[in-house]
């Protein structure tokens, strides 16, 4: 299926997590509830549209595979995604031993699994970027305007 709905949903998950990681540090830092719940629940959003992004992602998979769009740098995208969503999942699942609420104890190492998981969602972006903007995944419109401006050079 050639579906164009991989760019219409990637941006929301990388969007909630970094925020869902941002609203943790504002609620350590300012000693603020309300961020700390926002950043539950904007987490498990990003993970929601994570998952829909990675459906959407191999979808669009299929299509790249038969513009000849190099598959190692699909496969490093995916894996890299994949990674991303179960970092952000096991964090999920230790918010929700925690019940939500944090310790001095509890609060570095999930940080440090954020970071972690930050780090591995901006090499998916980076590799994703790759892909469209020095591959052309799912960019035929270009192809066809470059072709047609070789053919009719403007005057």
């Amino acid at each position: 299926m050639a579906h164009p709905l991989y760019p219409l949903f990637v941006h929301f998950p990388i969007a909630l997590l970094i925020t869902s990681v941002l609203f943790d540090v504002i609620a350590k830092w300012h000693k603020r509830d309300s961020f700390r719940e926002g950043a539950f629940w904007l987490l498990i959003l990003g993970l929601a549209g994570g998952v829909t992004a990675t459906i959407a992602g191999s979808w669009a998979e299929e299509a790249a595979e038969k513009a000849d769009i190099a598959e190692s740098l699909m496969e490093t995208h995916e894996t890299l995604a994949l990674v991303t969503l179960s970092i952000f999942g096991v964090q999920l699942l230790g918010r929700l031993s925690l019940k939500n609420q944090f310790t001095a104890n509890t609060f570095p190492p999930y940080f440090l699994i954020a970071l972690v998981g930050l780090g591995t969602l901006s090499a998916t972006g980076y590799f994703g970027g790759t892909l469209v903007y020095e591959h052309g995944a799912g960019v035929s419109l270009a192809h066809k305007t470059v072709g047609y401006l070789a053919k009719h050079p403007r005057q």
